[in-house]
């Protein structure tokens, strides 16, 4: 499995961040009201962060440790441990919450950005809550690069392939 493409993520923000912007200025060219993240939505980006971070540690010192005993082979019990269809899940998950995060964290940050440029919304109820939810939709992002990463491969010597395959993969 390919490692994540850091740039096609990044494009999918601005993307995200386009329409966000648009959506908003749509409904207010209409006169509709204009939909306000609330803090619910950053506590449960949030608490996917927390999950995906749970379950990324196991794996990182896990793959931490399997580097450790390529360098100095021990006979040793392994002091982590994982399973395979676990890593993969994973590794999966992390893939799942960096496009969210970045399709997420668009919408809200063009959102935020539209509402403080025109100054349509009150900074306390408003503006406020979409940029926590911006900034929480963009490290649930970057969370998911990170923990991606953690479960990468390294490239084995008698294959002679170049690059890492992921967990699984």
């Amino acid at each position: 499995m390919k490692p994540l493409n850091i740039p096609v993520l990044l494009l999918i923000l601005l993307l995200g961040a386009g329409f966000g912007a648009q959506m908003l200025e749509a409904m207010a060219a209409r006169g509709h009201s204009l939909p306000i993240a609330g803090w619910l939505t950053t506590a449960v980006l949030l608490v996917l962060s927390a999950v995906l971070l749970a379950y990324g540690i196991p794996l990182r010192r896990y793959m931490l440790e399997s580097a450790e005993r390529r360098e100095r082979p021990s006979f040793a019990p392994r002091r982590h441990q994982i399973d395979l269809p676990t890593a993969y899940r994973t590794v999966l998950l992390a893939r799942a919450c960096a496009y969210t995060g970045a399709v997420v964290g668009g919408i809200f940050t063009g959102q935020a950005l539209f509402l403080l440029l025109t100054g349509t919304g009150d900074p306390l109820r408003a503006i406020l809550p979409t940029g926590a939810a911006a900034a929480a939709g963009i490290t649930l992002g970057v969370l998911g690069v990170m923990v991606e990463r953690w479960g990468q491969l390294p490239p084995e010597d008698g294959d002679g392939e170049a690059e890492g395959a992921g967990a699984g993969g």
